[in-house]
């Protein structure tokens, strides 16, 4: 029963620490291709140190057949877990090489052998046999098996530890899960080669998957960083992308600020801060080019924008703080909030005696008109807009009649 302890305790180890591969690792495997060759040996030597376990409760009793069975089964576990391992270190790596051509003829190898010996084995006593006592004997296969396994783990070894010397970053790690699994297996199989009634086998599996899930933990860890790292980029120029077109989308071509795209969005915001309650502290400056159609007439249309970009300069300018709008043809619009909505009436001040100036100057005209943001009146957006739009619209009407 002592022997079978180990078995036990290995199988409670194995599953509690390799849990989210044996159980959770499908949606990994989507990233992780390798994830699902690493099951597959995981479930190998699990089914490994059952036959292992049985091997212990059933020796030394008179249960002959059950014992060489189970034998015969345990012989085929380890042949498949070698094999299953050899197609995991390809997967892993994932080179096209020499190496993992050879290592991937050897796993084979090596699987059609040992079924070839147990088949042998059940006609003529070359693995093992049981004498009448139901006491275990090894035959000569049984070395000729431990030896080509302690090979293939020691050259794969010897391999892995001359690639390590040679590169650096994550493959570097991965060739160094391989050697140290490689060099743990070899170790313990030497030992089991000497003493065949003590599981240093499953001694050797229990400390080499350990130490593998350690690094695999770490090459995941790394491995997720990467992806993150490469979904966060993707993101990023998403973002910049979506902004760059959302730019484009609410900036008027001409003057470089706001649309009536952006214009009637934000409006449509403005509107439920009022609706809610929210909203305070808040102006709106209405403005327009005067005698733009005139100057479209007499001297075309270029002089027509050249006119609208000149006072969509002043009027951002003057509003620093404010988002100025160009809502038609000549028509612009600006929200004062903040410091702007403070200094609303020495900004007006400068921005009418920069009209004067331009007036006197033969330059760009604009009439305006402001008006605020009143709780107890304005129910919604177009209130307050049509305020200011009649302050504007009086505004260039004295403008017409001073210049008669």
């Amino acid at each position: 029963m002592y022997y079978s302890s180990i078995g036990i305790l290995a199988i409670l180890i194995h599953i509690i620490i390799n849990y989210d591969v044996l159980f959770h690792s499908a949606s990994k495997q989507k990233f992780q291709p390798h994830l699902s060759a690493y099951k597959s040996f995981l479930i190998s030597v699990l089914f490994y140190y059952v036959t292992d376990v049985l091997w212990g409760i059933f020796y030394g009793g008179n249960h002959k057949m059950i014992i060489f069975s189970d034998t015969e089964v345990y012989f085929a576990a380890m042949a498949v877990g070698v094999f299953l391992w050899t197609r995991y270190v390809i997967t892993y790596l994932n080179e096209k090489r020499v190496f993992s051509i050879m290592l991937k003829a050897a796993g084979i190898g090596f699987l059609i052998f040992e079924i070839i010996i147990l088949i042998i084995n059940l006609f003529f006593p070359i693995l093992f046999y049981f004498d009448e006592n139901a006491t275990y004997h090894a035959g000569k296969a049984r070395y000729i098996t431990l030896i080509l396994q302690i090979f293939l783990f020691m050259a794969t070894s010897l391999r892995m530890i001359a690639m390590t010397l040679k590169i650096s970053g994550n493959l570097r790690r991965r060739y160094r899960t391989i050697w140290v699994f490689g060099i743990a297996m070899t170790i313990f199989i030497f030992l089991q080669s000497l003493y065949p009634l003590l599981p240093f086998y499953a001694i050797g599996y229990l400390l080499g998957t350990c130490l593998v899930h350690t690094f695999i933990l770490e090459d995941e860890k790394e491995s997720r960083r990467i992806e993150l790292e490469k979904l966060l980029k993707v993101e990023q120029i998403r973002e910049k992308e979506l902004g760059t077109a959302r730019l484009m989308a609410y900036t008027d071509n001409l003057t470089g600020v706001k649309n009536k795209n952006a214009y009637l969005e934000d409006t449509r915001c403005l509107d439920k801060k009022i609706e809610d309650g929210a909203l305070s502290d808040f102006a709106i400056v209405v403005f327009d080019v005067n005698n733009l159609k005139i100057i479209n007439d007499t001297h075309g249309h270029d002089a027509g924008d050249k006119q609208i970009k000149s006072a969509g300069k002043i009027i951002c300018h003057q509003f620093t703080h404010s988002p100025v709008y160009r809502i038609g043809g000549d028509e612009f619009v600006a929200f004062l909030f903040g410091e702007d909505f403070k200094n609303r009436e020495s900004l007006l001040e400068n921005f009418s005696q920069k009209i004067k100036k331009n007036q006197a100057n033969g330059e760009v005209v604009i009439s305006f008109g402001m008006t605020e943001f009143n709780k107890s009146v304005d129910k919604n957006y177009l209130a307050i807009f049509e305020r200011a739009d009649m302050k504007m619209y009086e505004q260039k009407q004295k403008m017409k009649k001073n210049n008669r």
